[in-house]
């Protein structure tokens, strides 16, 4: 038997200016596209032969330009009717909250299932491993056998679900049987940072799930927190339950049923976590840690949930507070104008500019006397980083302050993307970076940690966006007494 494999990720954000086009993509093919997936030996080990398709990933972005989708889908269903007759399944690692620029239903992962089942007919069997940060509806499950989403958030569980819904394929296609999600949608629109994994109510809702799943007649089962920076109809959180036969429903329709009555109980519990000010309080109160390394999260313009990463708010903050002698690093400021204007000059020398794009209040551009510290790269990945442009960090006159400047939005959130940049985190008392919660590999290195509810692309206060699309009445938007299900399957 041979399976279909395939990877497109992207988390889009609408309120990000710049289209992303395909040269933002990472992109492999063939024996590299398919050790990018991580389950080679899942199905080499089963007897299966592999035929892979693309692997693009898109580090969180704005809207996808619609040519670049158009490749992407393009080469997927391509491949897809070459080796048709020879494919027995077909796995897929998709993320769920894509928006392609021009497309009717938003939703890239949407559209490229609806193409596939389509030409593979009703009964190939499909397996999807979806971020759970991605919107979930009831025409997305009839039309794939088996979902399931990484359960921790920061998502360290990602290759261990990848390769959990694998394993789950070859179960399928060794013993092939009709396998239908059970889907519960709910009206609750949250943010990431306020559904972490580690605090409640989202913490009981997985080990429910973890739970139901050691039951055999439950074949898998995920929540999806879902995603909203985008206006879409398909917003809202999911709760998918697989049952193993089709004399399993009705128990899974008692699972799902119970673990959404639960979310909707507790749903006041969908709060942020930890530390969090006012941007001017974030500083002092990171200033008065006494410890190192403390981490400010600029959370407006969060490039982990597609912020275009340019915002200088926390800089001017920072430049305008007593730091008592504390050295930090702003990590860092996406501005293409001035990092070409520092890609000109040499290290140690004497740098004079602008940093800020100037697209809106959150951009106001500030003026920087400075030195060119050190020139490096601009990575993104999570492991194996991959380089995306150049970065030129500089020490401005008269404060403990360095700033990194980019060509493009970085979340830095690994030790390696710092020492690519020609920095050490630890140098420094005070570290700013452009993501909400913190990210995975960041949380061992940090000693104390404040989320600014800074503005931007990606304001926390999610109840002030506007989000025309969407089903209503949705919590936290309107008062909601009862639960009504948006859909459910």
């Amino acid at each position: 038997m041979n399976v279909f494999v395939a990877h497109f990720t992207a988390e889009c954000n609408d309120h990000v200016t710049h289209d992303a086009d395909l040269g933002a993509f990472n992109i492999r093919h063939g024996e590299e596209a398919i050790d990018a997936l991580r389950v080679r030996d899942i199905f080499e080990e089963a007897g299966f032969g592999i035929i892979p398709s693309i692997y693009a990933a898109l580090p969180p972005a704005g809207v996808i330009a619609a040519d670049a989708f158009a490749t992407i889908e393009g080469e997927i269903i391509s491949d897809l009717k070459a080796h048709l007759d020879e494919i027995d399944g077909i796995y897929l690692q998709l993320h769920g909250a894509s928006d392609v620029r021009g497309l009717e239903c938003v939703s890239g992962e949407h559209a490229l299932l609806k193409r596939i089942r389509e030409i593979v007919g009703e009964h190939m069997p499909i397996a999807v491993a979806l971020d759970p940060h991605g919107n979930v509806t009831a025409e997305l499950c009839s039309r794939v056998n088996i979902v399931r989403c990484f359960r921790e958030s920061p998502h360290i569980d990602t290759v261990e679900t990848w390769r959990l819904v694998a394993e789950k394929l070859v179960d399928l296609m060794l013993h092939r049987r009709p396998m239908h999600p059970v889907l519960r949608k709910l009206p609750i629109a949250v943010d990431g940072e306020r559904s972490m994994s580690a605090y409640e109510p989202l913490r009981t809702i997985n080990a429910m799930l973890d739970e139901a799943e050691q039951d055999p007649r439950v074949f898998s089962s995920s929540y999806h927190v879902g995603y909203m920076r985008h206006d879409d109809d398909k917003l809202g959180a999911a709760i998918v339950v697989v049952p193993n036969t089709p004399a399993d429903r009705a128990w899974c329709e008692e699972i799902a049923d119970r673990v959404a009555a639960y979310t909707w109980e507790h749903r006041d519990e969908f709060t942020f976590s930890g530390n969090y000010a006012e941007p001017a309080d974030a500083v002092r109160d990171a200033v008065a840690f006494a410890g190192k390394t403390a981490v400010i999260t600029d959370s407006g313009d969060n490039c982990g949930a597609g912020a275009a990463g340019h915002n200088t708010q926390m800089l001017r903050e920072l430049l305008a507070a007593d730091l008592k002698g504390k050295s930090v690093l702003v990590a860092g400021i996406n501005d293409p104008a001035a990092n070409e204007y520092l890609g000109t000059c040499k290290e140690g020398e004497h740098v004079s500019f602008d940093l800020g794009t100037g697209e809106d209040v959150y951009a106001e551009p500030v003026h920087i006397e400075g030195t060119l510290k050190v020139a490096g790269d601009a990575q993104v990945g999570s492991r194996n980083g991959w380089r995306v442009g150049s970065s030129y960090t500089v020490s401005v006159d008269g404060t403990g302050v360095d700033v990194i400047v980019l060509n493009r939005n970085v979340q830095y959130g690994t030790m390696g993307q710092f020492t690519a940049a020609g920095v050490e985190f630890h140098d420094y008392d005070i570290v700013v970076v452009k993501m909400g919660y913190l990210d995975t590999f960041l949380i061992p290195e940090t000693a104390y940690h404040t989320m600014a509810l800074s503005g931007g692309a990606t304001v926390q206060r999610c109840e002030d966006i506007q989000i025309r699309r969407m089903f209503r009445p949705m919590w936290p938007f309107d008062e909601m007494d009862e639960l009504m299900l948006i859909e459910s399957c």
